[in-house]
């Protein structure tokens, strides 16, 4: 079965090679992540066990206090509350690094496939190109901010006219939401010019972006569809593996709700282990549940430089 990046295919042969060529070299890829499939588990179980303990327990003790006690809130409630946001916050960027960094590993296989038309298992246990973490972190990191920066500005401006405008707030949230949903579906290209940056040499990624943003407008549908069949695929996986830290967030949550309303607190001395055990696996198989896009993508990606490839040789 021939995986040849470089050949015009429809979404469902990008499917197809991509997820083909994934299954084919599991070992391969698992061998090259799976030391970053750790570290990402371990931030994975850190951030979650935060959000699904920690929070509800905080926020449940300050409703208590402030509603239910009708007191001012405590100086150590509030340090509390902040510690812990500011903890969430760094963790979710230190995450983000991490998913970026764990991509690396598996682009940095792709790389290989790309330039020889093979891969090869490695002995070290992370072999990955410095140079090509720096492109994936950079890629991902840039690829963020482009869409986050007009929704950040569009949320900034729905503030400022709900307070000074008087438009009615079912204008300004529908308006806020078309513009919102306009940014994210003018992101899709994104892919394109990501994995473009990413696995070629030379060039920064604001200048691959505004080389190659029109290319992928041009190929938005490919792109939509490819991204529409492959993220629901693999969401319906991820979310029935999933479903175990789901059911612990919200026996969590229920059991703090309960504790506010004068109930005891209804919870096993070992939740907070088992929490931390259950997030930290199922970040592990997440992993290998979502990393699978990267070589459907490249696929998609070897499909649009194919297919405009020939478009020039046809125009000359």
């Amino acid at each position: 079965m021939g995986y040849e990046l470089f050949k015009n295919r429809t979404y469902r042969g990008v499917i197809s090679k991509g997820l083909g060529l994934y299954f084919s070299h599991f070992r391969l890829f698992f061998k090259a992540s799976w030391l970053m499939a750790l570290l990402y588990a371990a931030v994975f179980s850190a951030l979650g066990t935060l959000c699904a303990i920690k929070l509800p327990a905080i926020t449940a003790e300050i409703m208590k206090q402030t509603l239910v006690q009708h007191q001012l809130l405590s100086m150590e409630t509030a340090w509390e509350y902040l510690f812990t946001g500011g903890a969430i916050i760094v963790l979710i960027l230190l995450y983000i690094v991490v998913e970026a960094l764990t991509f690396a590993t598996v682009l940095n296989k792709l790389k290989e496939h790309q330039d020889t038309g093979k891969m090869t298992v490695s002995r070290r246990w992370l072999a990955v190109s410095t140079k090509l973490m720096g492109r994936t972190l950079k890629g991902y990191l840039f690829s963020l901010l482009v869409v986050l920066i007009p929704v950040l500005v569009i949320a900034g401006l729905f503030m400022v006219l709900l307070k000074f405008v008087t438009l009615a707030p079912v204008t300004l949230v529908t308006t806020s939401l078309i513009l919102t949903v306009a940014v994210i579906l003018l992101s899709f290209p994104l892919i394109y010019v990501a994995m473009k940056y990413i696995l070629n040499k030379g060039g920064g990624y604001f200048s691959v972006l505004s080389k190659s943003y029109g290319t992928g407008f041009r190929h938005w549908g490919h792109i939509f569809t490819t991204c529409l069949i492959g993220g629901l695929l693999i969401c319906v996986l991820m979310s029935l593996f999933c479903m175990p830290a789901i059911i612990l967030t919200q026996a969590n949550v229920v059991a703090q709700e309960g504790f506010l309303n004068g109930d005891p607190l209804g919870m096993p001395d070992y939740a907070n282990l088992l929490t931390i055990v259950t997030f930290f696996l199922t970040g592990f198989v997440l992993v290998y549940l979502y990393i699978p896009i990267l070589p459907v993508f490249y696929y998609m990606y070897g499909s649009i430089e194919s297919y405009e490839q020939e478009k020039n040789k046809l125009e000359i």
